[in-house]
């Protein structure tokens, strides 16, 4: 019997999330589905990291285009605590595409903890901010074959 292969695997997450394991591009696809608390941005991010150890998959397509900014302590969180320990769960560099309207898109350049952790040589992750989803994916493929 052959065995085939299922190129989307869909997680059970709450009703502000979605979150889809791409095997076909070995891509973890997580959509917000309306603006989020702080508190739903880290359970959250806690359901995408669950899926990425269970696809044991380090490459993240994050559209948050239907959400509003993170607020800063939320922003400080992931960017200071959360983003930095996902290399040392997962066991290797993660890649992280974010696909934003491009009004969050603006904010997040002029916030400088985006800078301050795009800039810091010693990171353990690698995020994108882009507001076209073609882009996004190139990205992700980019950093896929350069490992």
């Amino acid at each position: 019997m052959e065995s085939t292969t299922v190129p989307m695997q869909h997680f059970s997450t709450p009703d502000y999330l979605t979150l889809t394991y791409r095997s076909d591009l070995h891509f973890l696809v997580a959509r917000w589905q309306r603006p989020v608390s702080g508190a739903e941005t880290r359970e959250g991010y806690q359901h995408i990291l669950e899926a990425a150890l269970l696809c044991q998959c380090p490459y993240w397509l994050l559209d948050g285009r239907r959400r509003t900014p993170a607020d800063d302590e939320t922003t400080n969180w992931g960017l200071n605590e959360f983003f930095p320990t996902l290399s040392t769960h997962l066991g290797q560099t993660v890649f992280m595409s974010q696909l934003l309207s491009p009004t969050y898109q603006m904010l997040t350049m002029d916030l400088p903890a985006f800078a301050e952790a795009d800039a810091n040589s010693d990171r353990t992750y690698f995020m994108r901010r882009f507001n076209d989803e073609t882009s996004a994916v190139e990205w992700l493929q980019q950093a896929q074959q350069q490992l």
